[in-house]
């Protein structure tokens, strides 16, 4: 496993050392391919059965606290480390075992959540921009290191392949 990760990340290296036109991409299947169409689906699916949920009397909100530890997860992950009073505002106020415990006791104000990630979100940025702004710092750092990888890439490749040559057995 560990020969396979380094024999990958020589590729990725050597990858963007010779293709002036590396980029890193989100991953998209094919139009009309099905994988597409099962993602669509399981998409449909989920909202739909939110929705459901949402309207029940009493409301169940099973699936809306799965979407908020996603939702809390995806915040932090757009933080930098310097955002300290962020993270733990972030952190306070989708406190999952506490929404549980409110859902459960009927106690959940889910409007104050709400905006609460709106607010959060405008703070931080749409999804979509951010997704865009994550590939744009990812390939930004590709061209950045670039010329490094350049100086250094004869011995960085001479050490991997020597260290993967290495863990094989002898034939």
């Amino acid at each position: 496993m560990e020969t396979a990760k380094g024999v990958t990340n020589m590729a990725l290296a050597h990858e963007i050392m010779l293709n002036q036109e590396f980029q890193v991409r989100p991953a998209e299947p094919p139009e009309g391919s099905l994988e597409r169409k099962v993602k669509e689906i399981m998409h449909k699916a989920f909202w739909d059965c939110l929705e459901v949920q949402l309207s029940e009397d009493p409301p169940s909100y099973g699936h809306a606290i799965r979407l908020l530890a996603e939702i809390k997860e995806t915040l932090l992950s757009f933080l930098l480390p310097g955002h300290g009073r962020l993270r733990s505002r972030i952190e306070e106020v989708l406190d999952l075992p506490l929404i549980q415990q409110q859902a459960e006791n009927g106690a959940l104000d889910i409007g104050r959540l709400s905006q609460f990630v709106i607010g959060m979100m405008g703070s931080l940025a749409i999804f979509s921009v951010l997704d865009l702004m994550k590939m744009d710092m990812a390939n930004f750092a590709v061209s950045s290191i670039r010329p490094h990888l350049m100086q250094q890439s004869v011995e960085y490749e001479r050490n991997k392949f020597q260290e993967f040559l290495e863990k094989q057995p002898s034939k």
